[in-house]
């Protein structure tokens, strides 16, 4: 049966709701489509949310969310976020962001992150593969395996050898084709048995020995007095 609960906010015409456990609180949603998602104090445009855990105080055009973890306090446009991303305090621009990446007070113009914890960052036209980017910036480059802290390669990240290298070509696609539309985004097939996300706003780690010096200032100054750090 489908449950949707619509509080103060204004969907205005050509936006749907399908699914269940729809949650829509404070939100301004045009020309959208939302399935079985939780969308709190948020403003989009012809956007798909799409078994979104949570999004929250974020602003999204022309971006197709499928299975995020959460997306809270970030901006988004002409971009795809999937496969139980996370992304926090953060500016995505025409980017694919992947298979569990995690991005927190970063800056993403024109790139690919796949399973990548990027943390106080910029990336632009760049492909990112099983890294960890810590007080970064990076254009134009293929980053993969390596766990790089202010530009510099502290250690590999798995079994095979950092790459770091200028790409060749024109760089990564353009997603704005595929989002864009005058009318209501198509909302993916999705399997009966698809489930949510696990919950949970920690950096996914890809290697137990590497840790961003970041995340735990970035956790305790989300947290109310007394239980800052």
């Amino acid at each position: 049966m489908e449950q949707v609960q619509l509080q103060d906010s204004k969907p205005e015409t050509g936006t749907t709701t399908i699914g269940d456990g729809n949650t829509i609180t404070h939100c301004n949603l045009r020309n959208c489509a939302v399935t079985s998602s939780s969308v709190r104090h948020s403003d989009f445009s012809d956007c798909v949310l799409s078994h979104v855990r949570s999004a929250k105080r974020s602003t999204g055009t022309k971006t197709h969310f499928h299975q995020v973890s959460y997306a809270s306090r970030s901006t988004f446009s002409n971009s795809v976020v999937r496969d139980r991303s996370a992304v926090h305090r953060s500016d995505v621009k025409t980017s694919t962001v992947k298979d569990a990446s995690n991005l927190r007070r970063s800056t993403i113009i024109g790139s690919n992150v796949c399973h990548t914890s990027v943390s106080r960052t910029t990336l632009d036209d760049c492909d990112t593969e099983e890294c960890f980017l810590e007080r970064c910036t990076f254009k134009g480059m293929i980053l993969k395996n390596g766990y790089w802290k202010r530009n510099k390669l502290i250690k590999k990240v798995g079994g095979k050898e950092p790459i770091c290298i200028k790409k060749d070509g024109s760089g990564p696609v353009n997603y704005a084709a595929a989002t864009c539309s005058t009318t209501v985004p198509m909302i993916p097939e999705l399997s009966s048995k698809t489930e949510m996300p696990p919950s949970g706003h920690d950096l996914h780690h890809l290697d137990s020995d590497v840790t961003l010096e970041s995340e735990e200032s970035d956790v305790s100054q989300d947290l109310p007095p007394p239980y800052k750090v």
